[in-house]
């Protein structure tokens, strides 16, 4: 029975010791993303990176947000030296409690904003039906960061929400009839048309668990 309570003891010390730390990066080339990464794990920091979450507006370049009660100055210090060690900005602190952003007992969020150029995006792309559950949709971007997409049935649904790049080819978008965000990648292909091969814009949903919007579904813009 000791050796049990020992046990038992030991691996909350174990749990107690290992914060976890969730990453959120916006606009962060991949290889320097997975750089941070494997220099946190090297460290001896457990990184998740976060899906479908967004590096709040008023946030600086790098934030480190933890609930009120969390106080852990060697932790900190640490974490600060390896962001650091990767030329980021200075760490600011957040201290709250809010949805997403609250991080329960010593697990902590760390917002990290590149520098990569904002993603051009086309205005308006069309759905490959073939890819899309067999809908006809139309894939519309506006200049405040808000995205349209038009089901075309015997009438046209549609479903509004907004958008924001987390890689310099990748953006996550949450609609608001939808169940959950959408991750969608941007690339520029050659495609054969009547007039001669033409340069596109295709977007392919990467992630998504929404039957209107499935992973994979493509759209496509060609430029004539």
């Amino acid at each position: 029975m000791k050796a049990i309570i020992i046990i038992a003891v030991l691996f909350l010390l174990v749990s107690c010791s290992s914060p976890t730390v969730f990453l959120t990066t916006e606009r962060l080339p991949q290889k320097e993303r997975q750089e941070l990464i494997s220099a946190l794990s090297e460290n001896g920091f457990k990184v998740k990176a976060t899906s479908g979450v967004m590096v709040p507006e008023e946030f600086p370049d790098v934030v480190v947000a933890t609930n009120p009660a969390n106080e852990n100055p060697e932790f900190f210090a640490k974490l600060e030296q390896v962001i650091r060690q990767q030329n980021l900005e200075p760490v600011a602190y957040q201290k709250f409690y809010q949805q997403k952003h609250y991080y329960k007992g010593r697990n902590v969020g760390l917002y990290v904003r590149g520098n990569a150029p904002e993603l051009r995006l086309p205005p308006v792309l069309r759905g490959n039906h073939q890819t899309c559950n067999n809908q006809r949709m139309i894939l519309e971007f506006k200049n405040n960061k808000r995205v349209h997409i038009d089901v075309e049935k015997e009438e046209i649904t549609s479903y509004k929400g907004s958008y924001q790049s987390i890689l310099p080819d990748t953006i996550h978008a949450n609609f608001d009839s939808l169940e959950s965000p959408v991750t969608l990648r941007l690339s520029k292909v050659s495609v054969e048309t009547y007039a001669g091969m033409k340069t596109a814009d295709k977007i392919v949903v990467t992630k998504s668990s929404n039957k209107v919007l499935p992973e994979n579904c493509e759209f496509m813009i060609i430029h004539y």
